[in-house]
Formats: structure tokens, sequence, C-alpha cells
């Protein structure tokens, strides 16, 4: 039974480890998607078709840019780690100052 549940937890971070290195940067819009949701509809409300509305516009939105709107062409990773990663970071310093969660 041991042997099979190690199998198991093995195969899982192998999966899980191949799905986050084939996505990339764009992985970490999932950390974004949620607080930016929460501030356009409120707190008191489902944030889980919010998150992914604003999770796929986001997506939309630095694939352009990547695409047409700085000159030449970057895939969307690039776009949105170098957008996303200051606004991460502004969400992390706030809420720690803040005490809370994002």
């Amino acid at each position: 039974m041991d042997r099979t549940r190690l199998l198991v937890v093995i195969s899982a971070v192998g999966l899980i480890a191949f799905a986050t290195s084939t996505t990339g940067p764009i992985a970490f819009l999932a950390f974004l998607a949620g607080p930016i949701a929460m501030r356009l509809v409120g707190p008191g409300s489902s944030l889980l078709l919010s998150s992914a509305l604003v999770g796929a516009l986001l997506v939309l939105v630095a694939d352009f840019a990547g695409q047409y709107a700085l000159g030449t062409r970057f895939p969307v990773g690039v776009v949105t780690g170098v957008l996303g990663a200051p606004y991460l970071v502004y969400l992390i310093i706030r809420s720690n100052r803040a005490g809370g969660s994002l």
C-alpha cells in the first residue's frame, strides 16, 4: 500500500511540474487574477467566475501587447512576467504591511 501511494505522489508531482514548466510565467497570473477580481467586484461576491474572466482577459491583453503594441513580437510569457511580477511584489508588500493575506 505504501509503495502505491508513493508512486501516485511522485507521478502527481511530476505531472504538476511538467504543466508548470510548460506554461512558464503565465501560470502566476492565477496569483494576480484573484486580487484584481476582488477589487473589481468586491469582497462579498463569488470570485471564481470573475477571477477566471480576469485571468483570461490578462492573458489576452498581454498577448496582444506582445504581438502588436511593442514594436517587436514577444511571447505572452515575457509580457506577463515583465508587467505582472512588479504588481505581484506590490501586492505582497501591501498585504504584509496590512497584516492580511492577498
